[in-house]
């Protein structure tokens, strides 16, 4: 923690805490995840540096961009790019007016492109909401974020029921094997 201030919390998760962080250098802002992994099982610490493995192969505009992970007293740290505009779910239940629907298709096309680059690098999500999607300071750009129950695709589906239940997609409720259409199927609702 040499090179980076804590300034406050911005988030909790069931894993770990978010803090907003300086770097001492620069002065520049970042996000710190620090997830504990003193109390974790094995399987659990597997799955924490799941998520440092699958952000260090992705680098695309709109996924959060990852700097560096370190270990800290008995807690796994990671730095990534800070996204000030706060979740699209926060921009979306504050919003005063209608959002206009080029915006709408800005945002969307962001999002597909970001998908198509994951999937591309064999990864599935499977966690896409909008409290998972990030704004930059001019809620122009949006950024996916939280690749902490993410996976790496091998040649066969994956069959493991994980994400948030209201957004999970209908292959999973039924238990059976999905590939990444299933980071899809949820958000046809929206279209």
């Amino acid at each position: 923690m040499e090179k980076y201030e804590k300034i406050k919390v911005v988030g909790r998760g069931a894993f770990g805490v978010v803090h907003l962080v300086q770097s001492i250098s620069d002065k520049s802002l970042s996000i710190m995840k620090q997830i504990p992994v003193d109390a974790m099982t094995k399987e659990e610490r597997i799955a924490a540096l799941n998520e440092v493995k699958v952000l260090s192969i992705l680098s695309h505009p709109n996924i959060i961009k990852y700097y560096e992970n370190f270990l800290e007293q008995a807690a796994l740290m990671i730095v990534m790019e800070y996204a000030e505009g706060g979740t699209l779910f926060e921009f979306l239940q504050t919003s005063t007016k209608l959002i206009e629907e080029l915006e709408i298709l800005k945002y969307f096309t962001q999002l597909l492109l970001a998908i198509q680059h994951i999937h591309s690098k064999q990864i599935l999500h499977r966690d896409l909401k909008t409290q998972n999607i990030l704004l930059d300071k001019t809620k122009k750009i949006v950024k996916i974020v939280d690749f902490g129950i993410s996976k790496v695709l091998t040649k066969s589906n994956a069959v493991s029921v994980v994400g948030t239940p209201c957004y999970i997609s209908p292959e999973l409720c039924e238990g059976k094997p999905y590939n990444q259409k299933s980071d899809i199927g949820p958000w046809a609702a929206y279209l």
